[in-house]
């Protein structure tokens, strides 16, 4: 049913004057639910920001990398920078980007209007939805006046949910993006590189969905 609602709140924008290229966006075609994984393009993103609140967050770093048949395509992997219309405080220190090196960075919008296109007929793979998802639709409403109605996956909330399943619901600690690609067997990366994460995602729903048996996009979905 949510996935029906989706649907139906895409056609009703599309037919809106809102601001393009998320109206264009909003026109094509979802995939479909029954898809396998294999047959579904994923856009795996990760945002660095000034800070946690995505509501007060600013964007300073973008990533992103298709999943194309069942594989990681790093020819399609793309990073910005993002000029922040104040400095980056204190998250410099998370991050390593500080107020000179994001002073030459992209407008926030256009970095967008990049990520929507991308997104056409592709599906949106986030860890951490409660952050990078509400603050892409903070800003979207910003640019567009719409919010971004795509379909998305979360391999956070998808290895929270498995944890219900198995009535084993560990520290948060263990949903963090580094300790999940140790759980399946995944190398360390550095951590809080927007590229470097949205690859790091895309790897790990790569082993997610090969520890299952059969997996379609239904299956993944938040």
């Amino acid at each position: 049913m949510k996935y029906l609602w989706l649907h139906a709140r895409r056609w009703y924008l599309s037919h809106k004057p809102i601001g393009e290229p998320l109206r264009s966006m909003l026109r094509t075609q979802m995939p479909q639910k029954s898809a396998r994984f294999e047959e579904t393009e994923f856009v795996a993103l990760d945002i660095e920001t000034t800070g946690l609140n995505p509501a007060t967050a600013e964007v300073i770093s973008v990533g992103w990398v298709l999943i194309r048949d069942g594989r990681v395509a790093l020819d399609s992997a793309e990073s910005h920078l993002v000029r922040p219309s104040g400095g980056v405080g204190s998250s410099a220190s998370v991050h390593g980007l500080t107020d000179t090196v994001v002073l030459d960075g992209e407008h926030w919008g256009d970095v967008l209007d990049q990520v929507v296109r991308v997104l056409e007929g592709r599906v949106l793979l986030v860890h951490h939805a409660g952050l990078d998802k509400l603050l892409l639709d903070r800003l979207s409403m910003l640019r567009y006046e719409a919010r971004l109605y795509v379909p998305y996956v979360d391999t956070m909330a998808l290895e929270l949910r498995n944890q219900q399943r198995q009535h084993h619901i560990e520290s948060r600690k263990s949903l963090r993006l580094a300790e999940l690609r140790s759980h399946f067997g995944l190398p360390r990366y550095s951590a809080h590189d927007s590229l470097v994460d949205a690859i790091a995602t895309a790897e790990l729903l790569i082993a997610m969905v090969a520890h299952r048996k059969s997996t379609t996009l239904r299956d993944l979905l938040a």
